[in-house]
């Protein structure tokens, strides 16, 4: 019988709906050998939710390790239950870690992340800057940490976005119903650049799941995050985005350096720290 992921199986419909998870690491391997001239082999997943990232870096190669940090237990347990038992040839080498990002994490690793705008979560200049300052200690010399953020004209605003999403499959092999992934920006304060925004799912049966996940984030700024990586102790900072076609009106695919970022439209953008 073909089962189905439950409506209520959020995390499975944002694995699907959200991550490129092969895709985001080919990009974090490039950058890494491309500054150091080898492989990267042991990464840090902060903010890891289900630790998608951290565990298809472990099948990558036998000899990569990887750890997972999140201070929520929910999507770890998650991770144990409906990922790791399913890799037995990486799960060895993947560490599930409940913790506050602001901790510095030993042994130091090559590559770390806090991606999907996950540090967001942090209103208080303190608390990037904490955060920025564990990362850098976590990290081996010639390391580095990646970060995204958006924002521009059409993206700061109370906006809806829908995207139909296709069949997929978990990481224990069921598969997700096909549905429609909502993005909601309810609230946007230009005073503070707090942005309240929602995560729906909507089945293609009529099935909706409201509010799924909830985002309570300020939209820090690509000037001030240089600012803080600099007093943290980053020595280089660098800001990629991807290609844009404009004949078939879609993204690339290919990761560029931006030395200017136009402000017109919505963006989003990969902040690369150098240890």
């Amino acid at each position: 019988m073909n089962r189905l992921v439950p409506t209520c199986d959020r995390h499975a419909l944002y694995e699907v709906a959200v991550q490129s998870v092969q895709w985001e690491l080919d990009f974090l391997a490039r950058l890494y050998q491309r500054r150091n001239g080898r492989e990267a082999r042991r990464f840090r997943e902060d903010f890891c939710s289900t630790a998608a990232l951290a565990t298809a870096w472990a099948l990558r190669d036998p000899k990569n390790h990887a750890v997972a940090v999140d201070l929520d237990p929910e999507p770890l347990a998650w991770a144990r239950r409906h990922r790791l038992p399913f890799v037995p040839e990486a799960a060895p080498r993947v560490r599930l870690v409940r913790a506050d990002v602001r901790r510095p994490r030993q042994p130091p690793v090559d590559v770390a992340c806090a991606l999907n705008f996950s540090w967001w979560v942090f209103h208080q200049r303190a608390q990037v800057l904490a955060y920025l300052k564990a990362a850098r200690a976590g990290l081996r010399p010639g390391g580095l940490l990646v970060m995204d953020a958006f924002g521009g004209a059409d993206a700061e605003k109370a906006l809806i976005e829908r995207t139909r999403k296709a069949r997929g499959r978990t990481p224990d092999g069921l598969p997700t119903p096909a549905f429609t992934y909502v993005w909601d920006q309810a609230r946007v304060n230009a005073l503070d650049r707090r942005l309240l925004a929602y995560i729906h799912f909507e089945l293609r049966d009529g099935r909706k799941l409201q509010r799924a996940f909830v985002y309570d984030w300020r939209m820090w700024t690509l000037p001030e995050l240089r600012e803080l990586a600099a007093e943290a102790g980053f020595r280089d900072f660098e800001i990629y985005s991807e290609g844009w076609d404009t004949k078939r009106r879609r993204q690339t695919g290919k990761m560029h350096k931006r030395v200017s970022l136009d402000n017109a439209d919505g963006w989003t953008a990969s902040c690369v720290l150098y240890r």
